[in-house]
């Protein structure tokens, strides 16, 4: 890992918009990829491709900064698809009428005491149902980019892993409890600071998602109109949310991606002719 060329991305990244220097961040990014195409494309048109560029550096960035090469994301993969699709055999036990969950109608595991443990203990279970949704979403969403390049691939394989090694901890420490003891404290506390943060998660997400629906239509009003201005200025707003939605662990679906496409906006793979 090339320590020196990950600080000089971090440098480009963190430099204004208007100051950055188009030409760098192309051959950093070349360097990466070795996309003489997409090189070419954003050296001819640089207006164009400035925001193409720099979501490419930023998801190389975050492998790099995680001290991953393309290789290790391969190996990751390998280890992470099978152990989710283990998890999505057998769903939590909860009776749901969620459309997203029918599987879930049918209760299985859910221990025959549950409604005597403590608080805490319940919490491991109820918490799981998220969790399962989670891990069903992500893994359906890289069953989407079976075609997309492990870089591209990376973050959802990284909340796929979280999330799943969270579920399996989760259910671990449940079946695991002895009625008459008290909660292990460290999970306890652990399961309050990750609900919590979820919450505060969530609340980006579902921000995010607003401004990106607004930012859509506009974009495609700017374009019917042949704004170009207010295009790019909407196309930047609809990356930031993009950014937003992923940073803060969600995903950005086939349809909405699909969208965005049409409006050509390629948020999973490098730009084609």
């Amino acid at each position: 890992m090339d320590n020196k060329l990950t600080q000089q991305i971090t440098d480009w990244l963190n430099t204004p918009r208007n100051r950055r220097d188009i030409g760098a961040g192309a051959m950093m990014l070349l360097r990466l990829n070795n996309n003489r195409f997409l090189y070419g494309n954003i050296m001819r048109r640089p207006d164009k491709f400035a925001e193409k560029l720099e979501y490419e550096l930023r998801k190389h960035l975050r492998i790099r900064l995680d001290n991953m090469t393309m290789a290790d994301v391969v190996r990751l993969e390998a280890q992470v698809i099978p152990a989710a699709e283990k998890t999505l055999a057998t769903p939590p036990a909860v009776i749901s009428t969620d459309d997203e969950l029918p599987e879930a109608k049918v209760a299985r595991g859910r221990r025959a005491d549950h409604d005597r443990l403590p608080a805490a203990v319940q919490a491991l279970w109820d918490n799981n149902l998220q969790l399962y949704k989670t891990i069903k979403n992500v893994f359906e969403q890289l069953k989407a980019m079976e075609k997309a390049q492990p870089c591209d691939r990376y973050e959802y394989l990284k909340i796929l892993d979280e999330a799943d090694k969270k579920y399996r901890a989760n259910l671990e420490s449940y079946d695991g409890f002895v009625i008459g003891t008290e909660p292990d404290a460290s999970s306890a506390s652990q399961n309050a600071t990750d609900n919590g943060t979820d919450d505060q998660a969530a609340r980006k997400i579902n921000a995010a998602r607003k401004t990106l629906s607004k930012y859509k239509k506009i974009l495609a009003k700017s374009l019917k109109q042949d704004n170009a201005e207010k295009a790019d200025t909407a196309k930047a707003k609809i990356l930031d949310c993009v950014a937003a939605i992923r940073n803060a662990g969600g995903i950005v679906g086939a349809a909405v991606t699909a969208e965005l496409l049409a409006l050509g906006i390629n948020i999973n793979e490098d730009a084609q002719a």
